[in-house]
C-alpha cells in the first residue's frame, strides 16, 4: 500500500513539473543575418536591434498605451519623465534599482561612461551620431566626437553632464519637447555598455575594443540576457532576474534563429516553429487572403547607390551617366511583379515622412510638386527615351568613342531574392533601352554587410540599399541623412555642394520652428536629389507580417514609431 502511494504521488509530481516546463512561454523569432558583433556602438547593423531590444537597457522605452492603438515612453534606466529646467536644458532621473544582469549597479556613471566611449573621437564608433545628433541636438557633441588636433574639444564643454550619483542633465542646440528627448534615448545605439568589459578589450591605443565580440564580452542589462550564441545559427535569450521592470515583458525565453533563407522560414512557419514571418515576393501570393496577413506603409524607400569611383567604368563620374540609370528604371515593372504588391517610387521621401509633425510631407502640396515632376518624365520617372539621351551626353561628356560597349556591375548580397530578380531583369532591359551600349553583370557576396563589401574593392557600378531614419516621422527632409559627407557610414560615394547646403536649412532652428516652411524647404532638397540623382529610389516598401494565432499582441494596429510591439506580446496557447 505504501509502495503505491509513493508511486501515485511521484507521479502527481512528475506531472506537474511536465506541466510547468510546458507552460514556459518561448517565442520563436528568426533574422535574416547575424549580428557581427554586440557592440552597439560600432555597428550600422540593423540585426543589431533584436538583442540590443531584448537585452539591452536605454534611458526610455516606447511601449503600448492603454488605447492599444498607440505608443507612449516610460523610464527604463530613468525613473521618470525627463524635466525641463530651462529652453535648453533637461534633468533626468535615474532609478536606483537599475542593474546588470550580474547584479552590478547602473547608476550616472555608467550613462556618462556609455555616452562618452560612444562619442569618443579615437574610438570613431559608427552611431556616435545617434547620440550627438538624432532627435535632438546635444551641445558640443557632435565637435567632440569629430575633434581634430588643430581643433580640440574637451568632454567638459559637452552637454552631458552627472548632477548627482541619479541624475544626469542634458544641454541641447535649440529647444526641443518632452518627447523628443525620450526618443532620442531609445534607440540602441545609447543603450549602455559594460565598463568592465568595454575597457577589458580596449586596444592599447584606444582606438578599438573587443566588447561585444563573443558573449563573454559583452554584458545583458535588460529584460533578457543573453543565454547562448550560435554564430549564424541561433541567439537565445533568458528572462533577466535582476530587471527591474518584468511586468512589460511575457515571455520566459526568446529563440531567435538566423535564416538567410525565405523557403526554410516558410517551412519552419508552416510547421509552427517560427511566431513571425515577413512574406517575400516569392511567398506574398500564397497568404495575400491569409487572415493573418496584416500591412503597413513603412518609412523605407528601396533604392540603388550608384558608384561614382569605379576605376574601370569611363563613365563613372558623370551626372548624365546618373540621369541615363534613373529613367532606364521601369519602377512599375520592378514594384509589382519583382518585389510583390509594393509601391513603385520615382521620389526619395517615404510615405510616413511628417506623420508626427501634423502632415505627411507626400500628401502637402509641396510634396505632391516633386511627385507631379517626376511622373512628367514618365511612370514613375521611366523613360527609355530620356535615358538613351542622357546616355549619349555623358559618352560626348567623357569622350567615350560611340561603339564602346561598358559592363556594368550590380553588387549585392546573394540571399536577397529580389534584388536578384531585378538585377536579372536589368540584365534584360539595359541592353535593349540604350541600344546594346550598356550590358549589366552581377556580382554577390555573402556574410558581411553592403557597407563592408564597398571597404573591399572600388569595381562595381549598382548597389541596391534599403537605409531609412525614424526620425523623418517629424523632420521630413532627415531620410537623406545618411548620404551627406558629414555621416562617416554613408552608403554613397559621391557628395554635391548645394545638397549638403539645403539639408543644412532644412535642419536649421529657423525651418524646424516653422512646419510649413519645412515641407517647402524638402521639396526644395528632395528636387535638388532629383537633379544631382544622388541615388536612384525604386520602391517605397509596403510591408507584409504574419503572426501566429498563439502570438498575443500588445496592439490592435501597426503603429508607426512603435511597429507591432512583439518585444511586449505574450504566448497564448
Amino acid at each position: 500500500m505504501k509502495k503505491a502511494l509513493a508511486f501515485v504521488i511521484m507521479l502527481v509530481l512528475a506531472m506537474s513539473v511536465f506541466a510547468l516546463a510546458s507552460a514556459e512561454k518561448t517565442v520563436h523569432l528568426y533574422m535574416a543575418s547575424d549580428t557581427p558583433t554586440l557592440n552597439q556602438h560600432n555597428s550600422v547593423e540593423t540585426s543589431l536591434d533584436t538583442p540590443v531590444s531584448y537585452c539591452g537597457a536605454t534611458l526610455y522605452r516606447a511601449v503600448a498605451d492603454e488605447t492599444r492603438l498607440n505608443y507612449e515612453y516610460i523610464g527604463e534606466i530613468a525613473s521618470d519623465l525627463p524635466k525641463q529646467i530651462d529652453d535648453l536644458t533637461w534633468e533626468i532621473p535615474l532609478r536606483p534599482e537599475a542593474k546588470w544582469a550580474n547584479g552590478d549597479p547602473i547608476n550616472a556613471d555608467t550613462v556618462m561612461y556609455s555616452f562618452k566611449m560612444l562619442l569618443d573621437p579615437n574610438l570613431a564608433n559608427q552611431m556616435a551620431d545617434f547620440l550627438s545628433d538624432f532627435s535632438i541636438t546635444i551641445l558640443n557633441a557632435k565637435e567632440y566626437s569629430k575633434q581634430t588636433s588643430d581643433a580640440p574639444v574637451a568632454w567638459e564643454d559637452v552637454g552631458i553632464k552627472k548632477i548627482d550619483d541619479y541624475t544626469i542633465q542634458i544641454v541641447t542646440t535649440s529647444p526641443v519637447t518632452q518627447k523628443d528627448v525620450c526618443s532620442h534615448f531609445t534607440t540602441r545605439a545609447v543603450a549602455m555598455v559594460y565598463e568592465p568589459l568595454y575597457e577589458q578589450g580596449m586596444n592599447e591605443t584606444r582606438t578599438s575594443t573587443t566588447y561585444g565580440s563573443v558573449p563573454e564580452m559583452w554584458m545583458s542589462a535588460g529584460p533578457y540576457k543573453l543565454d547562448s550564441w550560435v554564430h549564424d545559427s541561433v541567439q537565445t535569450y533568458v528572462r533577466n532576474e535582476n530587471y527591474w521592470l518584468p511586468e512589460y515583458f511575457h515571455y520566459d525565453s526568446v529563440d531567435v534563429r538566423v535564416i538567410r533563407d525565405m523557403n526554410a522560414r516558410v517551412e519552419l512557419w508552416e510547421q509552427g516553429a517560427l511566431d513571425t514571418l515577413s512574406p517575400d515576393i516569392n511567398t506574398i501570393e500564397t497568404y495575400i487572403d491569409d487572415p493573418r496577413l496584416v500591412e503597413f506603409s513603412s518609412i523605407t524607400v528601396f533604392h540603388i547607390d550608384v558608384n561614382c569611383k569605379n576605376p574601370e567604368n569611363p563613365l563613372t563620374a558623370s551626372l548624365n551617366y546618373r540621369k541615363a540609370l534613373y529613367h532606364a528604371m521601369n519602377r512599375e515593372v520592378i514594384a509589382k511583379s519583382i518585389f510583390g504588391y509594393q509601391q513603385p517610387s520615382g521620389v526619395y521621401v517615404n510615405g510616413q515622412a511628417g506623420m508626427f509633425s501634423g502632415q505627411i510631407y507626400r500628401d502637402s502640396d509641396a510634396g505632391k510638386a516633386v511627385v507631379e515632376r517626376v511622373e512628367s518624365w514618365g511612370p514613375a520617372g521611366y523613360n527609355p527615351e530620356l535615358a538613351r539621351e542622357y546616355l549619349k551626353k555623358a559618352y560626348e561628356e567623357c569622350g567615350v568613342p560611340e561603339d564602346t560597349v561598358i559592363t556594368l556591375i550590380m553588387a549585392f548580397d546573394e540571399s536577397d531574392l529580389a534584388w536578384k530578380a531585378t538585377a536579372e531583369y536589368l540584365m534584360e532591359e539595359f541592353p535593349v533601352i540604350f541600344e546594346g551600349k550598356i550590358n549589366l553583370a552581377i556580382t554577390t557576396y555573402a556574410g558581411i554587410s553592403t557597407t563592408a563589401f564597398k571597404e573591399t574593392t572600388d569595381v562595381w557600378d549598382l548597389s541596391p540599399n534599403d537605409w531609412s531614419r525614424s526620425a523623418s516621422r517629424t523632420y521630413p527632409y532627415s531620410c537623406f541623412y545618411y548620404y551627406r559627407r558629414a555621416y562617416e557610414s554613408h552608403p554613397n560615394n559621391y557628395f554635391d555642394d548645394e545638397f549638403e547646403a539645403q539639408y543644412d536649412v532644412c535642419d536649421s532652428d529657423e525651418v524646424k520652428a516653422d512646419y510649413a516652411r519645412m515641407l517647402e524647404e524638402t521639396a526644395k532638397l528632395e528636387n535638388i536629389y532629383l537633379d544631382k540623382v544622388i541615388q536612384i529610389p525604386m520602391v517605397q516598401e509596403i510591408s507584409y507580417q504574419m503572426f501566429a494565432d498563439r502570438l498575443e499582441l500588445p496592439v490592435d494596429t501597426y503603429v508607426p514609431g512603435f511597429g507591432w510591439g512583439v518585444i511586449y506580446g505574450d504566448i497564448v496557447e
